[in-house]
């Protein structure tokens, strides 16, 4: 690592960590050139397993700010490039690591390196049938954390996917439990305190969306929705962001499951072409329009008929573009899989045995 001309930190917050923290500092050894632990208050042995691998250990007086305390431990790192790690996170591969990062190093800090984040149960066990969920980790010094909750870097500058392929335990079911309180409380904190801020309403609405209670959610989204689609000319649009790709898929996600299908199947036409890349998307509003058909009472064959056949298309597409890193996060599987397997059905109910027999392969690939 001492070759690296812009050597590498690894900045952390943290707080009553024993149980995980032990895994993300061991997957750091001999990969990164500085560890950076923050810690917030822990009761347990937290710090002293920070410090048994050589972290440099500071303190922050926890002040319902991740974001704060995020930019507090950034500053108390001494290197050109930091990586931002959880304690229930941690590197999968550290040799392969070790030589990615030493490419990195050799590059001047000018760009946000995105990491590739996959799921894992609470053994630590990969869910590899997800594609990973892209996360801008690997900052420049220039560049910071602001936001109270779901904190985002700051300022916003070119990224590069580096391929360095993080596990994540944090989202198995006791954890969600620990976290949905807080979450809820600083979001609702923080909309209050910035009425105008679209993501901040999207946060709010995905702590509600990812537990299945879509009927708190969906204000939340719509909000978050209304605010990023001005209809007055007077109100430009404002730059896309990555996260509205979600905020898309949730929203009608919320609406179909509550019954609302004329309004997600008009949310999926006016996104279409924006998203026409996604197959994640494709197959949300092929679920939209399918429900819509469902829903049709028998007069309306001729158009639920017109709505099976446009779902059953969209889903073809999906397998047709695959699965992309940058649209991943919201479906619980592979968009390409999802859609393999009811296309699979749909010939099946149609009586064309090998067309289902085929998708079902592209299912199981």
């Amino acid at each position: 690592m001492g070759r690296r001309r812009f050597p590498i930190s690894v900045a952390m917050i943290v707080r009553d960590e024993e149980a995980v923290l032990d895994r993300c500092l061991a997957s750091l050894q001999g990969v990164v050139d500085e560890i950076v632990v923050i810690d917030t208050g822990s009761t347990d042995r937290t710090v002293e397993i920070a410090r048994s691998y050589g972290a440099t250990v500071g303190h922050f007086e926890w002040i319902d700010d991740f974001g704060a305390a995020r930019a507090y431990s950034l500053e108390q790192t001494t290197h050109p490039w930091r990586l931002v790690l959880d304690a229930d996170e941690w590197i999968v591969d550290p040799d392969a690591a070790r030589e990615l990062l030493d490419r990195v190093g050799a590059a001047r800090p000018d760009f946000l390196g995105l990491v590739d984040m996959f799921q894992a149960d609470e053994h630590g066990r990969l869910d590899r049938t997800l594609e990973p969920i892209e996360l801008g980790r690997l900052l420049p010094r220039h560049v910071t954390y602001t936001g109270r909750v779901h904190e985002q870097p700051t300022p916003e500058i070119a990224a590069q996917r580096l391929h360095l392929l993080l596990g994540h335990s944090g989202y198995s079911a006791d954890a969600l439990a620990a976290k949905e309180g807080r979450n809820v409380a600083l979001l609702t904190s923080a909309v209050a305190a910035e009425p105008a801020n679209a993501y901040l309403w999207y946060q709010l609405g995905s702590e509600y969306s990812v537990r299945g209670r879509y009927e708190e959610a969906l204000p939340h989204l719509v909000t978050a929705f209304n605010l990023t689609h001005p209809e007055s000319s007077e109100g430009a649009a404002p730059p896309q962001r990555p996260w509205w790709h979600r905020l898309t898929l949730r929203l009608m996600i919320a609406l179909t499951a509550l019954g609302r299908h004329d309004e997600s199947t008009a949310v999926g036409e006016l996104e279409a072409g924006r998203w026409s890349a996604s197959a994640d998307f494709q197959v949300v509003y092929g679920q939209a329009l399918r429900a819509l058909a469902v829903s049709l009472p028998p007069e309306h064959g001729g158009v639920a008929e017109q709505l099976v056949l446009a779902s059953l298309d969209l889903w073809r597409r999906a397998v047709e573009l695959g699965d992309r890193a940058e649209y991943a996060g919201v479906l619980a599987q592979r968009a390409s899989v999802t859609a393999a397997l009811l296309a699979a059905d749909d010939y099946e109910t149609l009586g064309r045995a090998d067309e289902a027999q085929r998708y079902r392969s592209l299912a199981s690939a």
